[in-house]
């Protein structure tokens, strides 16, 4: 089988509660990308996106054509919304939560599977306990967002599809047996704003 690598954009979707009993959260994730696909871009919906649900996560392998800065705005702004639509007839038990986590780089195909090193980051950073404590916040949004550090360098500044800097601060987080800074969108429910610098790490 032929193995085809590319410098891809990957989103993790991690579902914040686990399905229980007759709550099956991942059927509400799926209809939740359902509905985001359908208002992507029609220049940036090609056959080229991989999608791999896995439970309570979901995987989705975006094409190099489609810009970082879109997909850390764009697609994450459409995913929001979308994500409240649907909660609006969720009741709290029922309602979808998601911890989103976003990396760029290397990619190994082999259709319908995937893997390289920034689907292995975006898990990582997906299954981070700084964003786990995040969303679980009782103040806290109905998706919380991390991205690597490659992805803020690229794309947080002052532009339409840029990240606003003074929205994120940067985390550590274990990597297998090494360590990746992250930046974590801070909600209003932390108080903390981007101070420059963590655990003795200064930002790139």
């Amino acid at each position: 089988m032929l193995t085809v690598p590319v410098t891809a954009t990957v989103v993790r979707i991690g579902i914040v509660a686990p399905s229980r009993d007759r709550t099956v959260r991942a059927v509400h994730l799926d209809a939740v990308l359902d509905d985001v696909f359908e208002q992507v871009p029609v220049p940036y919906r090609t056959p080229t996106w991989y999608r791999r649900p896995e439970g309570d996560t979901t995987t989705l392998v975006i094409p190099p054509t489609v810009p970082r800065r879109w997909v850390a705005t764009g697609l994450v702004g459409l995913l929001d919304d979308a994500l409240k639509r649907r909660n609006r007839h969720l009741d709290e038990f029922g309602r979808l939560r998601l911890r989103l986590a976003v990396d760029h780089g290397d990619v190994v195909l082999r259709p319908p599977n995937f893997g390289g090193a920034a689907v292995a980051v975006a898990v990582w950073l997906c299954e981070a306990e700084e964003l786990k404590s995040a969303v679980a916040a009782p103040a806290s949004a109905d998706q919380v967002l991390i991205v690597s550090d490659r992805v803020y360098a690229a794309v947080a500044g002052e532009g339409e599809h840029d990240l606003d800097p003074a929205e994120f601060r940067p985390v550590v987080v274990p990597a297998g047996s090494e360590r990746e800074i992250a930046w974590l969108r801070a909600g209003p429910d932390t108080g903390t704003r981007n101070s420059g610098a963590v655990g003795g790490l200064a930002p790139s």
